[in-house]
């Protein structure tokens, strides 16, 4: 019996349990030996590089450090290599200027969106690389419940930081406790910012909602915690596809999204606020179970497993081969741990002005900035 070919999954910023790939690499298992490494952490170097070494396909989650390493580093002759970017990489940071990609052969991306940040950032990827949308994977049948709702219950989940635009749910929440006191949010993540932290506590405190509302950290069995909640509130300035919005759809819950760019292309029109006003009377209208079948005829994890499926039985299409690797010594650094990864977040980065691209710096140095950026936010 002829053995499974072998892929080699490397996530940048989470383990197995808790990465955009678990359901997909639970998938791939029928028919590949799959091999699912975090890459954080220098200790774990000399294991991706073996990993990749004997794999057949790489697949790097998230268009971080890793992913430039592999593509500069390491002989990927032979190899399919994916790269899946999600929205911050081409935001916050220039990974994607760095990544050697005629030794890719797959740049997938999840929503059209973030191929125009792409387009506008770096507008030769395209002729580099090939570059496929493939949406997340929503598991309908796992959170798909017939629990009663609870319409005056609201459900937020994400990391609580400013660009989650956690500002706009307090706004919203004291609309409608003033309309009606039965109105309860429920926050589900953890806050990474003391900034926002001490201003939702003082702001709560401000506008009397300490009753109104609850934070549950992070949750682990999220379908359990969506079932009574009858509204998904979405505040973020922006989502390359918003997993949470998806997944509380599939349990049931009625969408109020803030207009961000791009929502209009993945979720429904009919569900998008620009204003609290407009919020609130969403939210106020709201009504359970009414979007189930859109999130499943268009999410549902076995459409994404069908097209990466196929994307994964294509011929290897790298440009050119394999470039030359670099003839340095130096090995890009991996990233230390999550929370290193999630500075990059929050760093400041050029963006085209008036068409105008600017110069990209070099990995190392910002990687340098960085950690220097870290140990003073540290010691101070």
């Amino acid at each position: 019996m002829a053995s499974k070919p072998r892929i080699a999954i490397f996530d940048a910023m989470n383990p197995r349990e808790r990465s955009f790939m678990g359901p997909l690499a639970a998938h791939l298992e029928a028919n590949w030996q799959v091999d699912f490494q975090q890459t954080a952490g220098n200790e774990r170097i000399a294991a991706t590089a073996q990993n990749a070494a004997d794999a057949d396909v790489l697949w790097l989650e998230w268009c971080l450090a890793p992913a430039v390493a592999a593509s500069t580093q390491y002989d990927l002759r032979g190899k399919k290599v994916v790269v899946r970017l999600h929205s911050f990489e081409a935001i916050d940071t220039h990974f994607p200027n760095e990544v050697n990609w005629e030794n890719v052969d797959h740049l997938v991306l999840v929503s059209n969106d973030v191929q125009d940040i792409l387009r506008m950032r770096w507008p030769d990827l395209e002729r580099k690389v090939d570059i496929r949308v493939i949406p997340n994977a929503i598991e309908c049948d796992r959170f798909a419940n017939s629990a009663p709702k609870q319409m005056t219950d609201i459900a937020w989940v994400g990391r609580i930081e400013m660009k989650k635009n956690p500002a706009l749910f307090l706004q919203i929440l004291a609309k409608l406790v003033a309309i009606d006191p039965a109105y309860r949010l429920h926050v589900a993540g953890t806050c990474v910012d003391l900034r926002t932290s001490r201003y939702l506590s003082h702001l709560i405190a401000q506008l009397g909602l300490g009753r109104h509302i609850g934070f549950y950290d992070y949750v682990t069995d999220m379908p359990a915690w969506f079932q009574d909640k009858g509204v998904l509130l979405s505040t973020s300035f922006y989502e390359s596809f918003g997993m949470n919005i998806g997944e509380a759809m599939a349990s049931g819950a009625f969408p109020a999204i803030h207009n961000f760019p791009g929502a209009n292309a993945v979720w429904p029109s009919e569900c998008l606020f620009s204003t609290v006003d407009e919020a609130v009377a969403l939210i106020r209208a709201a009504a359970p179970s009414k979007y189930m079948d859109f999130v499943r005829s268009r999410y549902d994890s076995a459409r994404q497993f069908a097209a990466v499926d196929a994307l994964l039985a294509e011929p290897n299409c790298k440009l050119s081969g394999q470039t030359a690797l670099s003839q340095s010594n130096t090995v890009y650094p991996i990233l230390d741990d999550v929370n290193s990864a999630l500075i990059l977040e929050t760093s400041t980065v050029s963006v085209p002005v008036d068409g105008v691209n600017p110069s990209q710096p070099r990995a190392q140095r910002l990687h340098r900035r960085l950690k220097r950026r870290a140990s003073m936010m540290i010691s101070g």
